[in-house]
């Protein structure tokens, strides 16, 4: 009886087993952090990095402003017009310079110049020497300046005298706006023409030879054969005027003259007689004095 009741007891304990395992509900499953801010489409917890977002964008490369290159206080450059014996066979480089305008003066190539000199480029510096003809080169006789005539040995040299006041009364025609005066009392016995570049004023020794109008004296020396003790005055980028012949020079290269400042005393350097021989550039170019100053 009792192994019966035993065995009938034991199919029960099982149901009842199984009927409590069926009742229990499954753990809850909970996605992404504690906060609950995760979204769906992002399972790291995080929002994605954004380049364009406020905080992240980086601020544009501006560059400093560009600074103004200083202006040169050495002004514009003014090319040398200056006037050359076109026979010589040598030049001596003054400022202002160039082998371009050298080539123009002396009518040669700047090729020839360059080779004559065996210069790589165009470099070249002030009271540097130059050759502007062809090795062997002579200069023609007809060339040949006139000796000077010196002062007997013992005599000193003549002393000045005043001469007549240089009349400004009749205007002459500017030049490129530049008004020039007479440069020296006397009476032009040489006009401009033929073989002549400018106009030869006769006077005293010693005569005050002033400047035609404001300006840079650019050369201020003896060595341009035919014109003795020269000053060369730039007035602008057009025009220049030479003064030769003279007894001393009162002025130097690269100092600035007013119109009317005396600049030289009247001589017979490299001339037969006393004079001051006058020339006015255009370009390079003479032209005749008359047309721009009243004689």
């Amino acid at each position: 009886m009792l192994k019966k009741t035993a065995f009938h007891a034991v199919p029960a304990v099982l149901a009842l087993m199984l009927a409590a395992c069926a009742s229990q509900q499954p753990a809850p499953v909970t996605a992404g952090n504690a906060s609950g801010s995760t979204s769906a489409s992002n399972p790291y917890g995080a929002e994605p990095y954004n380049p364009n977002a406020a905080g992240n964008a980086e601020t544009p490369y501006t560059p400093p402003p560009a600074q103004s290159a200083s202006a040169s206080s050495g002004g514009a450059y003014i090319p040398s017009n200056a006037p050359v014996d076109i026979n010589a066979a040598t030049h001596t480089v003054v400022r202002g310079d160039t082998v371009y305008n050298i080539s123009k003066r002396y009518n040669i190539t700047q090729d020839n110049l360059r080779a004559w000199n065996n210069m790589a480029d165009n470099t070249i510096s002030v009271g540097q020497t130059l050759r502007v003809k062809p090795a062997g080169y002579s200069a023609p006789a007809s060339s040949a300046s006139a000796p000077a005539v010196s002062a007997p040995a013992g005599k000193p040299a003549s002393t000045y005298t005043p001469a007549p006041k240089v009349s400004s009364a009749a205007p002459a025609p500017s030049a490129s706006g530049i008004s020039l005066m007479r440069p020296t009392a006397g009476k032009v016995v040489t006009n401009f023409g033929g073989s002549s570049k400018g106009v030869d004023i006769v006077g005293q020794p010693g005569q005050p030879v002033v400047a035609a109008a404001d300006g840079k004296v650019v050369y201020a020396g003896s060595g341009l054969r035919g014109y003795g003790n020269l000053v060369i005055i730039q007035h602008n980028k057009t025009f220049l005027t030479a003064y030769g012949h003279n007894q001393s020079l009162l002025v130097n290269e690269g100092q600035t003259v007013k119109r009317g400042q005396t600049i030289a005393k009247m001589g017979n350097s490299d001339a037969s007689r006393t004079q001051l021989h006058f020339e006015v550039r255009q370009n390079g170019k003479p032209v005749n004095p008359a047309s721009y100053v009243s004689f």
